[in-house]
């Protein structure tokens, strides 16, 4: 997982003059993302600011540094859009079509580009879109197919549907149908141990699921149904 030791430092968009001053510098990136090699051009300076995992490959003995292009053959290139968006904008604005994947894919891009301050927006976004709908069988599995054991995100899944099954409305989420993930059985029995078997509402305190807490992080807490 990625660490950070200045949150402020990390957080993505330029609004302020040291932001935008980066973008003073006229050194460029390619990153190729998907088997298609869907491309963007950036700026080289804000990719190595805020992933260590760029700064590695474009500062390093890598031969992306001397390329200064960058191929990620593996990754989901509407997720890299995501990326990128919030990169300029410090904003995370996925349609609500698909949301739940849509954050989750991208939490798990940036757990790989070791960017935590990205991983939190697109954590905000799905525990605000929790607020009015039921987690789903189909999220609760691929959140535990692309994301690492003990990791924030399968805590905030497991705490969702803790609570989603305590609500007075009739819940739809099947857990039988997913007992066979790896893991799975064992966090939720965790979940209801540790919390006394009393559930807690995720968007009620979101910090617990957050890789960075801090000021900003904290208003964006007490304003999380707007997220």
């Amino acid at each position: 997982m990625g660490t950070v030791k200045d949150a402020d430092s990390n957080k993505g968009g330029i609004a302020d003059a040291e932001r935008v001053s980066l973008l003073q510098d006229t050194a460029i990136a390619t990153v190729r993302v998907g088997k298609d090699a869907k491309s963007w051009i950036l700026h080289k300076n804000l990719l190595t600011r805020h992933s260590p995992f760029f700064a590695a490959a474009l500062n390093g003995s890598f031969k992306e540094a001397t390329t200064n292009t960058v191929e990620l053959v593996d990754d989901d290139p509407e997720s890299f859009q995501l990326f990128v968006q919030w990169l300029y904008t410090g904003e995370i604005k996925a349609d609500i079509d698909n949301l739940p994947t849509k954050a989750c894919r991208a939490w798990a891009l940036g757990d790989k580009l070791q960017c935590p301050a990205f991983q939190d927006s697109a954590m905000l976004r799905l525990i605000g879109y929790h607020r009015t709908e039921f987690l789903t069988e189909d999220t609760m599995r691929l959140i535990y197919t692309i994301s690492p054991p003990e990791s924030k995100l399968r805590k905030f899944a497991v705490d969702q549907l803790c609570w989603d099954r305590s609500c007075e409305k009739k819940h739809p989420f099947k857990a039988v149908e997913i007992m066979a993930v790896e893991d799975f059985n064992r966090d939720l029995l965790e979940c209801f141990l540790l919390g006394g078997g009393a559930a807690k509402d995720p968007s009620d305190k979101a910090s617990p699921y957050l890789e960075v807490v801090d000021v900003e992080k904290r208003r964006m807490e007490r304003d999380i149904s707007r997220v």
